[in-house]
């Protein structure tokens, strides 16, 4: 009887955790960037190092969120269509290969709304639920 308990509570656990709400996903550029609004599929090529420029841009810094952070779990999913792990050894393959270099890592939301709003060329991914006039949305990933 107590297997069965301990395995109905893990069960249940589970579900709570696969039903929470995803959070959405925000690209983010700095006001004065020039960038106008990116479709996913420019987002995805960005990301993943296979276009390095933005219409209305110049240059561009691609800055990222460490492997702990839960918004770049939701931000690979969503936006690159790669779990964490995968995302992670695709870039190890790029750097290793020297095709491109990875997105600069900040530890959370804040620094990277931080970093964008005082780089004109940066662009940023955050939780949308952050976003304020100190940054252009250039995307909305739900």
């Amino acid at each position: 009887m107590k297997k069965f308990n301990m395995t109905l509570i893990a069960a249940c656990a589970a579900l709570l955790v696969s039903t929470a709400p995803l959070a959405e996903i925000a690209i983010i550029a700095n006001p004065a960037s020039g960038a106008g609004e990116l479709d996913a599929k420019t987002a995805k090529k960005l990301f993943l190092g296979k276009t390095k420029s933005v219409p209305g841009m110049s240059g561009v810094t691609l800055v990222g969120q460490t492997d702990d952070s839960p918004t770049k779990a939701e931000f690979t999913q969503k936006i690159t269509k790669k779990q964490p792990a995968k995302y992670k050894a695709y870039w190890s393959k790029m750097i290793f290969s020297g095709k491109a270099v990875p997105p600069k890592e900040l530890a959370n939301d804040a620094e990277v709304k931080a970093y964008v709003a005082g780089h004109a060329d940066a662009i940023g991914y955050v939780d949308a639920s952050i976003v304020d006039d100190t940054v252009k949305v250039l995307l909305r990933a739900p």
